[in-house]
């Protein structure tokens, strides 16, 4: 089974939002891509990027939740989650909104640095592996 959302920008190669096998549903890496192709959670000032670490990773969940929603499934369902950033020194503010969204009963977690993303604007995607709803 896959399935793509309507609302989410269409993907950048031939990969579903969204895989079943055993049970387990695995979303493919999440970013903060808009529909449109912008990236939440970036401003420009004097022609260089700000960026809001916290709001990437809102509008990532905002993403993982209408992909499970296309299946009944919610956050909750989540058993495993790999965070992707781009500098290590995002981990404070990434990890103060991850903690508004999950707690310590929330899924398994690994945080990794990388060089970089399929975007020079994301800074953080996860990749994530729920449970299928009962």
């Amino acid at each position: 089974m896959s399935t793509a959302a309507a609302d989410r920008p269409k993907p950048l190669a031939n990969y579903p939002f969204l895989r079943e096998a055993g049970g387990l549903l695995f979303l493919s890496g999440v970013s903060a891509r808009q529909k449109d192709g912008t990236i939440a959670g970036v401003s420009r000032q004097a022609g260089e990027a700000i960026y809001d670490v916290a709001e990437q990773f809102r509008a990532i969940v905002t993403n993982i939740t209408e992909t499970l929603r296309a299946v009944d499934g919610t956050l909750s369902d989540l058993v495993d989650v790999t965070i992707f950033l781009t500098d290590m020194a995002y981990y404070p503010a990434m990890n103060c909104e991850y903690n508004k969204w999950f707690g310590p009963d929330g899924p398994a977690r690994t945080t990794v640095g990388v060089r970089q993303l399929p975007h020079p604007d994301m800074v953080v995607e996860l990749k994530v592996v729920a449970r299928r709803p009962d």
